[in-house]
């Protein structure tokens, strides 16, 4: 899909409608996929979505209206205007320099049918273990464009990628199902990726599948566990990330507490969307502010939330951006975008050899936290023995469980090692594509293993 769309034209629509904010948000959007199912390559398939939603907002009322018929845009606001009673006269808008933007969606499917090589080379490993009763492994290129002008005077296109390679494998031993993931997750995935880094992927899959093969009984009850990288940001996500997001804050156990303790002296939560390789990395949030790298703790000090420019003014300070939808079709939310655990100076390794008897825990997944109470409880799905200052054996089918607040003012040490977990969309209202990551961490947790 081609458009174009001059200045002129959108300076009239917005002074069609009234009231304080007034929004024109149009999406071109772009996916294209390649799957590997059970031995068979499927044919690529391509698929494009493009349409404009109109808003307009007081801090106490929201009307809202969303289309995909781009051709009757003029029309459609009109009608909005007329629908909601819209129509008396507003200051006039003046736009931002550039007097005509254009978008253009990128061909896709043709990138994607060169990937098909690399699955035809993960076919050629996976057809010798027999463990492997299914498995799912698939190319998603996704790309959106979008323009944005509103009476703050923006007028700025701005484009987001959600590139992705993906490795489910499904083993059976003794009837017993389990899954392993891999991933590769790149902004510039075409870039970067080749048969190598696919096949050293699927390589790793296999690993730790074989990993999991032979597993002890796990203990249950508290002790010192070692979260690896890979998997702390599901606690992360879950029990600070959203918690931090100004519209929470009625619900949020950080309420009221900027500029107190919450963490250990050496906790730092950072969102940082400027970090380019990253997913879904941005100039500008989908209300057209610039973006920064913001810090919320700082030297265990809670200093910020998530905020974008409908909550900043209630808690009297500046946007932090943080302001996304899903795709034209929904009004904005307030969302964390790149978000993580600042790493510290020392080496895992160092520490792994000066514990003799401590669990690592190297992979988890679905939890839930009591918004009340804050306590926490998390699956492992893969985690290990340390045992005379070596990793051992692999432990299953144990919980890890704690009190939020208590665990982030108890981390005992944090490690050099920063990993980025980025492959996966959170349910907020809206699906989103996210990016979270921790160092490896020291704690204390309570273990309970399944008999």
């Amino acid at each position: 899909m081609k458009l174009k769309i001059k200045k002129t034209d959108i300076e009239n629509l917005l002074n069609w409608f009234s009231w304080n904010y007034r929004e024109i948000f149009i999406e071109s959007s772009v996916k294209s996929t390649l799957r590997l199912v059970n031995w068979v390559v499927e044919s690529p398939s391509t698929s494009e979505e493009s349409g404009f939603s109109v808003l307009s907002r007081t801090w106490e009322e929201k009307f809202f209206k969303a289309s995909s018929e781009l051709k009757d845009i003029k029309k459609e606001v009109r009608t909005f205007a007329k629908t909601f009673d819209l129509t008396k006269q507003s200051d006039k808008v003046n736009l931002g320099w550039e007097e005509s933007l254009m978008l253009k969606n990128r061909n896709l499917e043709k990138d994607i049918r060169k990937m098909s090589t690399y699955l035809d080379a993960c076919k050629e490993i996976l057809k010798n273990e027999d463990l492997i009763i299914s498995y799912n492994i698939y190319f998603l290129l996704s790309e959106k464009n979008y323009i944005v002008w509103n009476t703050k005077g923006a007028f700025i296109q701005d484009s987001q990628y959600y590139n992705s390679f993906y490795i489910i494998l499904t083993w059976n031993k003794w009837d017993i199902y389990e899954e392993v993931f891999e991933k590769i997750t790149w902004t510039e995935i075409l870039k970067e990726i080749s048969k190598k880094n696919v096949v050293s992927s699927i390589n790793k899959a296999i690993r730790k599948l074989k990993l999991s093969l032979n597993w002890l009984s796990s203990p249950s009850w508290v002790m010192d566990v070692i979260i690896w990288n890979e998997a702390g940001w599901t606690i992360i996500h879950e029990a600070v990330w959203h918690w931090l997001e100004a519209d929470l804050m009625n619900s949020s156990v950080y309420k009221w507490k900027i500029w107190e303790k919450v963490a250990s002296s050496w906790v730092n939560v950072v969102d940082n969307p400027t970090l380019k390789w990253k997913r879904w990395a941005y100039d500008f949030d989908h209300e057209w502010t610039k973006t920064e790298k913001t810090y919320l703790i700082k030297d265990w000090i809670l200093i910020s939330y998530l905020h974008n420019n409908a909550t900043w003014e209630l808690f009297d300070v500046k946007s932090t951006w943080h302001w996304r939808r899903e795709s034209y079709k929904y009004t904005n939310l307030v969302r964390m975008w790149v978000t993580y655990l600042e790493s510290w100076k020392d080496k895992k390794e160092d520490m792994i050899k000066s514990i003799k008897n401590w669990i690592y825990v190297s992979t988890m997944w679905s939890g839930q936290v009591n918004e009340v109470t804050w306590d926490f409880v998390f699956q492992i799905t893969l985690w290990y023995e340390i045992k005379n200052w070596k990793l051992w054996k692999v432990i299953r089918w144990a919980t890890l469980s704690w009190n939020w607040l208590e665990m982030l003012n108890n981390i005992e040490w944090i490690w050099d090692c920063l990993d980025f977990f980025d492959w996966w969309t959170c349910w907020k209202w809206q699906l989103m594509p996210v990016s979270d990551a921790t160092p490896t961490i020291h704690v204390k947790l309570k273990v309970t293993g399944k008999n």
